[in-house]
């Protein structure tokens, strides 16, 4: 019985498999041949094979009745030939150490030489699908789910089977070959401002939509630990559905403290957002009396950044804190509001603009910010001028309306460059001299 993606036989192979390809002579006359096979239909016709190689363009062919399948006049090089049909994959089953699927065979070709009798086995593809549920029965959409396979005292993932739940926390990982899985799930990671913005809402502590808690990787059927986890054996070509896993919970702390207001002056309308850097969560927290002690609940380990702004009758107010959730709740937490910065600068051209910018913006870099309150922006003058008022923390400059092909290549304050492009701001500071460039 021929080996997975086995050769029958080799003709003048080189042995070298980091040969490069080189170019072809006039009569290149190398060739490779074989055929696709299934373990349980025997030759398949009418499938696809592709042979890619580094600097030349694609082949491809179809293999014939009996799932045969040339290539002729190849020049000498490194090659890799790979077949696939519906209905099948090319995926071959897992062998330890291995992280990940093979799919195809590498072949080397010396000048002229051949390389007879490759074997390209498909397997019918088989699924598993099921059903993601947060630990109240809810559906649990927009997370992400993977195949994975134990190694040693854990777990690989099989980063190509990545699929993301749907409205209904229904998945489906696709186009698996036979073998024995974990399912695990992970929190979901959306570059999406939207959806990322809906999750942030929809997790705050005080809107009647938090329903997703915050979870630790879950194994099915719904452990985080590797030992229990439990398998999901995969037939070819067999669907495997129902294979449910429930969210487990993580550990989760509180952060309390109070917010510290200027003297003698009267304040309103103060709300604390949150982001854990390490879990990737965010959040929003109202405080009713500025003077009292704030508590913010189903907070992860990590660290955490947290933003208090503030309407007062001295203009608005804002203050910054980070902090560090390890073992226990924080207590005691200090945030200062002061009046926030300001920057003032110009834009400098490097090319020439059809139009030139007419507002700048900051984006705040140590958490992501909901819609509550406006971002930091200013009017750009005729030559290039700006001031941006109520900025607190750490911040990238953005030029919405630039023209297609410029962008912001670099930042200096005072003639220095800042390496970062990135500018930090403190309360009641005012930043001048500051220069962003515009260039291709």
């Amino acid at each position: 019985m021929p080996s997975t993606l086995g050769l029958l036989a080799w003709t003048l192979l080189a042995p070298d498999a980091g040969a490069q390809v080189v170019a072809a002579p006039s009569a290149a006359a190398g060739r490779l041949s074989g055929r696709v096979v299934s373990t349980h239909a025997g030759s398949i016709a009418g499938a696809t094979i592709s042979l890619t190689s580094a600097g030349s363009p694609d082949l491809t062919v179809t293999s014939d009745q009996q799932g045969q399948f040339t290539f002729d006049r190849l020049a000498a090089g490194q090659y890799r030939v790979t077949a696939s049909r519906s209905g099948y994959t090319n995926r071959q089953a897992l062998e330890a150490p291995a992280p990940q699927f093979d799919t195809g065979i590498d072949v080397t070709l010396r000048d002229g030489a051949q390389a007879s009798h490759l074997e390209l086995t498909l397997h019918r593809e088989a699924s598993i699908a099921g059903r993601v549920a947060e630990p109240d029965g809810i559906p649990a959409p927009d997370v992400q789910v993977f195949a994975a396979v134990r190694r040693d005292t854990g777990h690989v993932l099989l980063a190509e089977t990545r699929t993301t739940t749907e409205w209904n926390g229904r998945y489906r990982i696709t186009g698996l070959p036979p073998g024995e899985y974990l399912v695990v799930v992970l929190p979901g990671a959306s570059a999406d401002p939207a959806r990322v913005r809906a999750n942030a809402e929809r997790r705050a502590p005080e809107s009647s939509s938090a329903t997703r808690p915050f979870f630790d990787a879950t194994l099915y059927p719904g452990v985080t630990s590797h030992e229990s986890a439990r398998t999901v054996t995969v037939f070819e070509g067999i669907a495997v559905d129902g294979i449910d896993v429930w969210l487990t919970p993580a550990q989760r702390f509180s952060i309390s403290g109070r917010l510290i207001r200027p003297d003698d002056t009267n304040v309103e309308n103060v709300a604390i957002e949150y982001a854990n850097l390490t879990a990737q969560r965010s959040g929003l927290w109202t405080v009713p009396d500025p003077g009292d002690l704030f508590t913010i609940a189903g907070v992860p380990q990590g660290t955490v950044v947290l933003l208090a702004r503030a309407d007062s009758d001295r203009g608005p107010l804002a203050g910054v804190v980070s902090t560090n959730v390890s073992l226990d709740d924080v207590e005691d937490l200090e945030i200062r509001l002061v009046t926030p910065g300001t920057i003032e600068g110009r834009v400098v051209y490097e090319a020439d603009v059809p139009r030139p910018a007419t507002r700048i913006a900051l984006r705040q870099r140590l958490l992501s910010v909901s819609p509550l309150y406006p971002v930091p922006e200013s009017t750009v003058s005729a030559d290039g001028r700006f001031r941006i008022a109520n900025a607190l923390g750490l911040y990238e400059f953005e030029i919405p309306s630039l023209p297609t092909g410029l962008r912001i290549t670099r930042l200096t304050v005072n003639g220095r460059d800042i390496p970062t492009a990135r500018i930090q701001i403190t309360g009641s500071e005012t930043v001048t001299a500051v220069e962003v460039f515009v260039g291709r």
